[in-house]
C-alpha cells in the first residue's frame, strides 16, 4: 500500500510539472523585476501589465485572478539577515477570489494597508495646542477589504470597500471613598473605497484607470465625573486621501507593448481639540498637514519567445508639509522628494516549463528638499541623491543607492511559489534550506493556488 500511495503522488506531480495551471505573480516577483513603492502605493514595477499583485493597484484585476487563492510572506529580506517586525503585520498579506459567475466575482484581501492612518493618528502628539499629556494611540493592526468586479463585454469594473481600526480603552467605576468614575479612549480608524475599470479601446489598446477615497481618523479621549482641574478633554484628527491613477497598454508590434502611466495621490489632515481640559480655555493654535504624490512613466514590455523584459523611465515627486501655528507664531515646515529618472528594470525567461529566472534594477536619482520658515528667519536644503524608496518589510530603509535583485517562480500543478533571493545569498552561496551563518536564501516569498481554469 505504501508503494501504490508514493507512486501515486508521484505521478502527480509529474503530470502538475507537465501541465502546469499556475498564475505566477505577487510582490516577490514584482520585486525580483525591479519593482519600487514610489507611484503605485505598493511594490510594482509600473510598466509590467500583468500580474496578481496588480489587485492592490485596480480592484479590476481581481477578474483575470478569479479561483485564486495569494499570500505575500516576508521571508529574509533581501538586504537583511533576518526580519525586524514580530508579527508580520504590514509584511505580510493575503487574499482570495471566488468566481460566482462568468462575470461576476467576489474576494478578499487581509492585513494589506495602503493608507496615511498610522500616520493620522501621530498629529495629536505634535498639535501645539494640546493642553496635557498625550495617550499611546496604538498603530492599526486590522485591516480587510471586500473586493467585487463584474465583466461587460469590453469592461470589466471593480469595487473595493476597505476599513481597518484600532483601540485602546480604559474605564473606572470608583464608589468609594468617593463615589467617582473616568472614561479614557485612544483609537483610530480608516475607511475606503477603491472604484476601477480594465478597459478594451480596440484591438490593440488597453486601459485601467482607479479612483480612490481613504477617511482617517483618531481620537484621544479623557473624561472624569467630577472633573479635575487640567484633566481631561477630547482631541481628534481627520484626514482625506484622495488618489487616482492611469495605465495603457497599446501594442506596437507582436513583441512590444507600450505602456505609460500616470498617478496623483493627496493627502490632507488636521487635528484639533473638540473639547479643552477642565478649567481651560478652548486653544486657538492650529496645524494643518498635506501631502502632494505624482508620478508619470513611459516604458513597455518587449517578449520574445520565453524572454521578457519589462522597463521604463519615470518622473516621481512625494511631499509633505506641515503648516502649524500656535498662537501669533507660524511655522512651516515641507520636506519632499524628487526622483527623475527613476528606472525600473527587469527580465524573466523561463528554464524549464515548471521554472523560471528573474533579474531585476531599481534606482532613483533624484534630490531632497527640506524648507523650514519661521516668523524671522527660513531655512532651505537641497541635496542630491539617488534613493531606494522600498519601505516594506523593511527592505532597504535607509539605503541611498540602486538595488539590484535576483528571483525565481517555480510552478507545480495549480501551485506557484515566487521568491527573490537574498543578497547575502549570492555572496555567500546558496543554503538551499537552512545554512550554519543564519543567512537567509530567500528574501521576499509570494505564494499562490490557481482552483481555478488556467
Amino acid at each position: 500500500m505504501k508503494k501504490v500511495v508514493i507512486i501515486a503522488v508521484l505521478s502527480l506531480l509529474i503530470v502538475g510539472m507537465a501541465l502546469p495551471q499556475a498564475k505566477p505573480g505577487g510582490i516577490a516577483r514584482q520585486l525580483a523585476l525591479g519593482g519600487s513603492q514610489a507611484g503605485l502605493n505598493a511594490v510594482m514595477n509600473p510598466f509590467l501589465w500583468d500580474d496578481p499583485s496588480l489587485v492592490f493597484f485596480n480592484p479590476a484585476y481581481q477578474h483575470e485572478y478569479r479561483d485564486y487563492m495569494w499570500s505575500n510572506i516576508a521571508g529574509g529580506q533581501i538586504l537583511s539577515t533576518g526580519s525586524t517586525n514580530s508579527d508580520g503585520y504590514g509584511y505580510q498579506n493575503a487574499g482570495v477570489s471566488f468566481g460566482l459567475s462568468n462575470a461576476f466575482t467576489l474576494g478578499l484581501i487581509l492585513s494589506y494597508d495602503p493608507s496615511a492612518a498610522n500616520y493620522v493618528n501621530t498629529l495629536p502628539d505634535e498639535f501645539p495646542g494640546m493642553q496635557r499629556s498625550s495617550q499611546d494611540i496604538p498603530s492599526i493592526q486590522n485591516v480587510w477589504e471586500a473586493v467585487a468586479t463584474y465583466r461587460f463585454t469590453s469592461m470589466t469594473l471593480g469595487l473595493g470597500i476597505m476599513y481597518g481600526w484600532s483601540n485602546n480603552d480604559y474605564k473606572v467605576d470608583q464608589v468609594a471613598p468617593t463615589s467617582a468614575t473616568g472614561e479614557q479612549e485612544a483609537s483610530s480608524s480608516v475607511l475606503g473605497f477603491r472604484l476601477g475599470a480594465l478597459m478594451k479601446l480596440g484591438d490593440d489598446a488597453d486601459l485601467g484607470i482607479t479612483g480612490v477615497l481613504r477617511l482617517d481618523n483618531t481620537t484621544d479621549r479623557i473624561e472624569y465625573s467630577p472633573g479635575v482641574a487640567g484633566l481631561g478633554g477630547i482631541y481628534e484628527a481627520s484626514g482625506t486621501e484622495i488618489q487616482l491613477t492611469a495605465r495603457a497598454k497599446i501594442k506596437m508590434s507582436n513583441k512590444f507593448n507600450f505602456v505609460p502611466y500616470a498617478m496623483l495621490m493627496l493627502l490632507s489632515a488636521e487635528p484639533k481639540e473638540t473639547e479643552p481640559p477642565v478649567g481651560l480655555a478652548k486653544t486657538t493654535a492650529t496645524l494643518e498637514a498635506s501631502s502632494t504624490n505624482y508620478a508619470f512613466g513611459l516604458g513597455g514590455e518587449y517578449r520574445q519567445n520565453d524572454f521578457l523584459f519589462v522597463g521604463g523611465l519615470s518622473w516621481q515627486h512625494a511631499e509633505i508639509e506641515l503648516n502649524q501655528k500656535a498662537t501669533v507664531d507660524t511655522v512651516d515646515n515641507i520636506m519632499g522628494f524628487t526622483g527623475l529618472p527613476v528606472i525600473n528594470l527587469g527580465g524573466e525567461w523561463q528554464i524549464t516549463e515548471w521554472l523560471a529566472g528573474r533579474i531585476g534594477y531599481y534606482r532613483a536619482i533624484g534630490s531632497v528638499k527640506q524648507e523650514s520658515k519661521y516668523p524671522n528667519i527660513s531655512y532651505e536644503q537641497n541635496t542630491s541623491m539617488p534613493h531606494s524608496w522600498l519601505l516594506i518589510g523593511s527592505l532597504n530603509p535607509n539605503t541611498w543607492d540602486g538595488l539590484v535583485t535576483l528571483g525565481v517562480g517555480l510552478d507545480f500543478g495549480n501551485f506557484a511559489l515566487d521568491a527573490t533571493v537574498s543578497e547575502e545569498a549570492l555572496r555567500r552561496g546558496i543554503g538551499i534550506i537552512g545554512a550554519s551563518d543564519a543567512i537567509n536564501t530567500f528574501g521576499y516569498m509570494t505564494a499562490s493556488y490557481n482552483f481555478g481554469s488556467k
